[in-house]
């Protein structure tokens, strides 16, 4: 796609379909590619630049670099759900509306009807569980415009993000949804028909009109609890509007809110609901299972600290612990903990330093973590916002799941292996190095070994004086049994000569030998 007027606007470039429904219907064929698992995820994830040499910039400097780890997305297994449901209702809502058929141009005078095959999906969570950002991170893989040239001569909006006003007010999104085209496509709907004068009915019928006109895919509305605000059953006539946009405009529907939303979604949507083809989605606070140590372990990484700290479990548990693995909570612990270590000067990260900052800074969540960590439900009843809901009796489907735990579990082997390279690196330097200081092969794996062990984090330099540190106390304790060395050398420099002549390393023709175990097999990391 060519870039014309923004980075929202793009011309169509279509591509062949591969799903029947989908073949010859130019609304279709002007979006990117269908995604996979692996695609999605790796579309979806966002890891903000980090730089080490930022850890030795001044303190003051260094607080505005921490505040860069609210950008960071790590995709899990109900984002990638997520994304494969949305692609599904926008290209299912196109299928009854393909502008190349006499059909279209007929609906679109309001000659004639069309059985429309949009539908919805609803979203509900905790406050903080990453709702929005989830749904925005998918919505970033669209364009949101896309202009057709001759013969349709249209500007496609292929998804629109609204928020629900806090008065929940009908009138309030009209206008805004005005005022949104206007901004995407240079328009003046706003001025003709958004003018605070004009009747709620006469709004609503233009709005229509302009969501046919521009064949708008799917519309976004977040924070559906503010319905609750109303008053004068305005919470129904917008819930009967949303209804008609699904049946009668054909534009799909997804509905974003917390879970005091739950009244509203079940009695007045649930007409709309009847033909969901992608069911609706529940999200609690994340398990304390793979999906969030994978989380944590890419976190982790994003520290600003000069005494960088390797996570353990009782780190993990702790963050664990005090944000009930809400995500939103536990990266601002991790940020805040950064903080607090900076201003105290012990510039590292421990548990108690996760359980001040929790108690410090976060005092307006405590009682609602509180709630959550104790499951009691007569108290989660007093925070609407994170009750936790019954899905067994909401979920409207049961439809079946692509496994998607694969592109998951490859993510997490990729890092493990990462990791035991990062250790068998740095185990060969040290052995080779010792070896080379004329230290004997076996106090030399074990020292290496031990320093690693101890210090996993710190730099080759600094492994390489606790090494020799710990080899000195080793042959101090075997000094009255190194006497007899003359054929054990004699063997090595054999080993060496070997080494040299085919190109490979000491480490490999020691450990070929028997002299050098399997450091892996040796010690967990």
């Amino acid at each position: 796609m060519n870039n014309l007027f923004s980075d929202n606007i793009l011309e169509a470039d279509y591509k062949e379909q591969e799903v029947i429904d989908f073949q010859g219907n130019p609304l279709i064929e002007a979006l990117p590619p269908i995604l996979s698992p692996e695609e999605a995820y790796e579309a979806l994830s966002y890891l903000p630049p980090f730089d080490e040499s930022e850890i030795y910039l001044p303190t003051h400097v260094r607080y505005h670099a921490i505040p860069r780890i609210n950008k960071f997305f790590q995709p899990v297994m109900q984002h990638l759900d997520l994304e494969q449901r949305f692609s599904r209702l926008l290209r299912m809502g196109y299928v009854s509306r393909n502008p190349l058929t006499p059909e279209y141009t007929k609906a679109l005078h309001g000659l004639s009807d069309i059985r429309s095959t949009a539908s919805s999906m609803t979203l509900m969570g905790f406050s903080g569980i990453g709702k929005t950002t989830a749904i925005e991170r998918i919505l970033s893989l669209y364009p949101q415009v896309i202009l057709h040239k001759h013969p349709l001569n249209l500007m496609q909006v292929v998804w629109l993000k609204l928020n629900c006003p806090h008065d929940g007010s009908l009138k309030s999104l009209c206008m805004d949804f005005f005022l949104k085209m206007d901004q995407l496509l240079g328009t003046n709907y706003f001025d003709k028909f958004g003018n605070s004068r004009n009747s709620i009915s006469s709004m609503v019928t233009r709005m229509g009109q302009v969501a046919k006109l521009h064949c708008i895919g799917v519309i976004v509305i977040d924070e559906i609890q503010h319905l609750l605000a109303t008053k004068n059953n305005d919470s129904e006539k917008m819930m009967n509007y949303f209804v008609t946009v699904v049946n009668e405009l054909g534009v799909s529907v997804v509905m974003i809110g917390t879970m005091r939303a739950k009244v509203i979604l079940q009695q007045d949507f649930r007409q709309a609901r009847r033909g969901s083809g992608q069911g609706d989605m529940v999200w609690q606070q994340m398990k304390k299972d793979g999906d969030w140590d994978l989380l944590i372990e890419s976190l982790w990484g994003y520290q600003w600290l000069r005494n960088k700290v390797e996570l353990t479990e009782e780190l993990n548990q702790t963050l664990y612990d005090e944000s009930q693995g809400i995500v939103d909570i536990a990266i601002k612990l991790f940020a805040l903990a950064q903080g607090r270590a900076i201003e105290t000067g012990k510039e590292t990260i421990t548990t108690n330093t996760i359980r001040q900052v929790a108690k410090d800074d976060l005092k307006l969540v405590q009682p609602m973590l509180k709630a959550l960590k104790n499951g009691h439900l007569s108290e989660l009843e007093k925070y609407a916002d994170i009750m936790p809901l019954d899905i067994k009796e909401y979920l409207v489907l049961h439809e079946p799941k692509v496994n998607l735990r694969a592109t998951i579990q490859k993510k997490k082997e990729l890092q493990s292996q990462k990791r035991n390279e990062k250790v068998n690196n740095n185990l060969e330097k040290l052995i080779t190095g010792l070896i080379a200081l004329g230290i004997n092969v076996e106090i030399a794996e074990k020292s290496s070994i031990r320093a690693v062990k101890n210090s996993p984090t710190d730099s080759m330099t600094e492994l390489m004086v606790l090494a020799l540190k710990y080899s000195d106390e080793i042959q101090k304790k075997k000094e009255p049994k190194q006497n007899n060395k003359t054929n054990t050398d004699f063997v090595l420099l054999k080993l060496f000569e070997k080494a040299k002549k085919n190109k490979v390393s000491n480490y490999d023709v020691l450990k070929e030998a028997g002299y050098i175990k399997s450091p892996i097999d040796e010690f967990v990391i």
